[in-house]
C-alpha cells in the first residue's frame, strides 16, 4: 500500500470515528427530546432518594463527555497537550457514566432480591472491584498514549501515534463479566418469583433488565473488538455509547 493509499485509508478511518461520534450525540440528544416530558412529571417532582440522584447522574453526564469527543475529533489545530486534557476528560467522564449505570443495576438487583443484605454487599463488593480496576487501566492508559501530527493536514482533530489500547478495552470486558453475573443472578430470581406473582411491575423491571443487558453486552463486546483488532485512531469508536444510553428501569 502507496503512502497516499495509507492516507486515504487513514482518513475513511478517522471519518467513520467522526460520524459515530455525532451520531451518538444526535442520538443522545433525540432521547432527551422523547423522554423529557415523562422525566419531569414522574421524576422532578418525586421525592429525592440515592436511586434519583444515580438516575440523574446517569441522565446527564453524558452531555458532558460525548460533545467533548465530538471536539477532540472534529476541531483543527489542537495541540498534543489539548488532545491529551480532552482524551482525560472524556475518558474519565465515561468511566463515571459506566459507574453510575452499573450502582443503578445494583440497587435494581438489591430491590428485586427483596432487600437482602447479603445480595447488597456481594454486588456492592463486584462493584467496588470493577470500578477500582477500571481506575487503575484508565491510569496505565493515559500513561501510555502520545499524540502527534497527523500524516495529512487534510485531517481533523486529535491524532494519536501511541497508546495501549489493551488497557482501554479490558474495562468493558470487566463490564461484561460484572453484569452477566447480575444477570445470571436475576434471570435465577425471575424463575423462582414468576412461580407466585404475575405483578407487571417486577415483570416490566425483569423484561428492561435483560433488555438492557443485551444491548450492552453488543456494545461492550463491539469495543473490545475494535480496540484489539482496529488501530489505535479507531479506539474509541463506541466507547461512549455505554455511557450516553441513560437507564430506563
Amino acid at each position: 500500500m502507496s503512502a497516499g493509499e495509507s492516507v486515504e485509508v487513514l482518513a475513511r478511518r478517522l471519518q467513520t470515528v467522526r460520524y459515530m461520534h455525532v451520531v451518538d450525540l444526535t442520538i443522545l440528544l433525540f432521547d432527551y427530546s422523547l423522554t423529557m416530558g415523562t422525566e419531569i412529571s414522574l421524576m422532578w417532582t418525586s421525592r429525592w432518594s440515592m436511586s434519583k440522584a444515580l438516575y440523574f447522574m446517569s441522565r446527564y453526564s453524558p452531555i458532558f463527555d460525548v460533545p467533548i469527543l465530538v471536539y477532540y475529533s472534529m476541531a483543527d489545530n489542537l495541540s498534543s497537550e489539548q488532545c491529551a486534557q480532552l482524551q482525560t476528560a472524556s475518558s474519565w467522564g465515561t468511566v463515571f457514566g459506566i459507574a453510575v449505570a452499573e450502582a443503578i443495576l445494583v440497587l435494581r438487583t438489591y430491590a428485586l432480591s427483596g432487600r437482602s443484605r447479603n445480595v447488597l454487599m456481594f454486588f456492592v463488593s463486584l462493584w467496588l472491584v470493577g470500578i477500582s480496576a477500571t481506575v487503575v487501566l484508565l491510569v496505565l492508559f493515559e500513561q501510555s498514549v502520545v499524540y502527534g501530527a497527523a500524516p495529512s493536514p487534510l485531517l481533523p482533530g486529535c491524532y494519536m501515534v501511541q497508546g495501549n489500547v489493551i488497557y482501554a478495552g479490558i474495562p468493558f470486558i470487566i463490564v461484561l463479566v460484572n453484569d452477566t453475573v447480575i444477570m445470571a443472578y436475576t434471570l435465577w430470581l425471575g424463575v423462582k418469583i414468576f412461580r407466585y406473582t404475575k405483578n407487571p411491575l417486577i415483570t416490566t423491571l425483569f423484561r428492561d433488565g435483560i433488555m438492557y443487558y443485551l444491548f450492552l453486552f453488543v456494545i461492550s463486546a463491539l469495543n473490545v473488538a475494535l480496540m484489539l483488532e482496529a488501530p489505535s485512531v479507531s479506539a474509541q469508536l463506541l466507547n461512549t455509547s455505554v455511557s450516553s444510553q441513560p437507564l430506563k428501569l
